[in-house]
């Protein structure tokens, strides 16, 4: 299908990469794919950005963004609609929802894949920390039942099983372990 950029009006050419096929402009170096293309590129590219690279590169994003003009979908004709990608109002995608496509200006799709490593790798950073802290009260947790269990003449007191409650809290944090 031979249509115009949505930036620049410049013939847009179909490429092929693997099994992806999306169409470009060699002018502006912008990019419309598909959009459940783009979650797929995301999900497996945000991989290759280590978490330093992640947390000291900045986004790049296309001087006057905050006054970039609507564009037609290169397909149907209709306005495509902007929205700011993970919430991030530099990161600036055209989507058009009648054909499924999205338009990717130059560096929308480097800025896209480090705000989700960014995300992600935040995210299990929070995720780690949290795991390590529900360890800590539960070996805490364990110790002090322990310990007041044997002052109390056994384990008892919590689940009334007796040495039960030892091996129960040590089986539960072997599981959170794995």
């Amino acid at each position: 299908m031979s249509a115009n950029c949505p930036h620049c009006a410049k013939p847009l050419e179909g490429q092929q990469l693997d099994t992806l096929s999306f169409r470009c402009c060699r002018e502006c170096k912008g990019m419309l794919l598909l959009h459940r293309d783009l979650i797929d590129v995301l999900e497996k590219s945000w991989h290759a950005v280590s978490c330093e690279t992640a947390e000291t590169v900045a986004f790049r994003a296309t001087e006057g963004w905050q006054n970039e003009p609507k564009y037609l979908c290169p397909d149907c004709g209709q306005l495509m609609e902007k929205y700011g990608y993970m919430g991030i109002a530099a990161i600036q995608i055209d989507r058009c929802d009648p054909c499924a496509l999205v338009w990717l200006d130059a560096d929308e799709l480097q800025n896209m894949v480090l705000a989700l490593a960014k995300t992600n790798y935040r995210g299990e950073s929070e995720w780690q920390k949290s795991r390590r802290e529900r360890v800590d009260i539960l070996e805490a947790g364990a110790q002090g039942a322990s310990q007041v269990g044997r002052r109390q003449g056994g384990y008892g007191w919590v689940f009334g099983g007796g040495d039960q409650t030892l091996v129960m809290a040590e089986g539960l944090l072997r599981l959170l372990l794995r």
